[in-house]
């Protein structure tokens, strides 16, 4: 009986984790894009490497969290984590277009960061299709 308690609480702190790390990471995408928009048009500003890769590390450590307990069995609230992929993968477009016309270049940055962006993404769908594999073969 106690296990069962145990297991519950992990549950529901593991989810409500993750919920909040996604709520963060939707706000700091945000910030990021902004930011990334007005270094793309306004030359003098610069996105810094060191908040590019904060973000990537954060993008990690949620990627991590939501395999980990993917792996382990612990159900957690489907959020769409591919939304990141779509925000930066449209907007890097939109930056090259306008870019093409007005003669204004994607900062190497920003550039980096929507590539990071799809590699931590296809790394997460390569073990989401592993673990259901796996589970299909018991």
């Amino acid at each position: 009986m106690d296990n069962e308690i145990i297991a519950k609480r992990y549950r529901i702190e593991l989810s409500s984790v993750k919920d909040l790390l996604f709520y963060f990471l939707l706000v700091w995408t945000a910030i990021l894009i902004v930011l990334s928009w007005l270094d793309f048009f306004i030359p003098k500003l610069e996105v810094s490497e060191a908040l590019v890769s904060s973000y990537l590390i954060l993008l990690g450590v949620y990627i991590v969290h939501k395999e980990t307990s993917r792996w382990t069995g612990v159900k957690l609230n489907i959020r769409p984590g591919e939304l990141f992929v779509y925000v930066w993968w449209v907007s890097l477009l939109a930056m090259f277009l306008i870019g093409f016309f007005a003669h204004l270049e994607v900062s190497s940055p920003i550039r980096h960061l929507t590539y990071e962006v799809l590699g931590a993404f296809l790394l997460s769908e390569v073990s989401k299709s592993v673990n259901a594999y796996r589970r299909t073969q018991v």
